[in-house]
């Protein structure tokens, strides 16, 4: 019997939690003893809910290696489903084990996560990115849930983030709670009614908690995070406007990793980050109104 690794070479949380179905999947097909390595850090997360995936140790040794490498161009499960043989993918969805204490908030709350990893993947106001540092639009979003009787509560590690000559703020109508540990993240999104960010590690999280998601993202085209057939989760797009070019990079556009401002089309113009900009609070309220009880 051979021993194959499957590398992750992702450190993120939304693909750690993405490929796990799949290599169980796998697991379950295979005569092969199965190892696998993801950021040591999320283990802890699966090891109930995937009992049978093995977690690979320096000290081991294995005799065939799969590297599981981000792909733009497909659905994000599917890229990695791909890559271990399942060309036929279906969406599995994806579960993590539950960590739960205290209720944190007495009243009714909305779980909300607003930070990402590029400026692209941010809800960028219309008034441009020089606002940014007031959050705008999930401030007026916050005022909105407010008045529906529930408190809007944001959870994130760093209270600003971004690069220069502009940075990424809290919004000022939200409760915030940031430098907190995964497993306090992880509370907080369980006692909420329901959960509110972009196309990010925690959407992730919670989804695979059995949240209701809100997903704000109109920067990779509506495939390519869950399963839109999934009855607890909205994704909230614009496609009158340049969207999804996240999902073009390997198809005629190259990602600058180092660019945090990079925008392929219309960086520079009064377009830039057109695909968030052009989506008002508003319409994420209309969207999940029958949420609110």
């Amino acid at each position: 019997m051979k021993t194959i690794l499957i590398k992750l070479l992702s450190n993120s949380l939304g693909d750690t939690i993405a490929i796990m179905p799949c290599v169980d999947y796998f697991i379950e097909r295979s005569s092969d003893n199965v190892l696998l390595q993801i950021n040591k850090n999320f283990e802890f997360l699966f090891r109930n809910s995937f009992p049978k995936i093995k977690y690979f140790s320096e000290d081991m040794n294995f005799d065939k290696k799969i590297d599981l490498v981000y792909n733009h161009t497909k659905p994000l499960q599917t890229g990695y489903a791909n890559q271990l043989g399942f060309i036929d993918w279906s969406y599995i969805r994806p579960k993590v084990d539950s960590f739960t204490s205290d209720r944190p908030i007495k009243n009714k709350y909305v779980s909300m996560s607003i930070h990402s990893t590029s400026q692209l993947k941010y809800w960028n106001h219309k008034d441009g990115i020089s606002v940014q540092p007031l959050s705008p639009n999930w401030s007026e979003l916050s005022g909105m849930i407010r008045k529906k009787g529930y408190t809007p509560v944001i959870i994130e590690r760093d209270e600003m983030f971004g690069l220069p000559p502009f940075r990424n703020g809290m919004p000022t109508k939200a409760q915030k709670v940031f430098g907190i540990s995964l497993l306090d993240t992880m509370n907080y999104i369980h006692h909420s009614e329901f959960f509110i960010g972009l196309s990010s590690g925690l959407s992730w999280l919670a989804h695979a908690m059995g949240k209701k998601v809100c997903m704000i993202s109109n920067f990779t085209e509506e495939s390519h995070e869950f399963d839109l057939s999934t009855n607890d989760y909205v994704r909230i797009t614009n496609k009158s406007v340049c969207h999804g070019c996240w999902n073009q990079v390997g198809k005629g556009l190259y990602f600058d990793n180092e660019d945090w401002y990079w925008c392929p089309k219309h960086k520079g113009t009064e377009r830039q980050f057109e695909c968030h900009t052009s989506i008002p609070p508003q319409m994420v309220i209309d969207k999940i109104s029958n949420w609110f009880i």
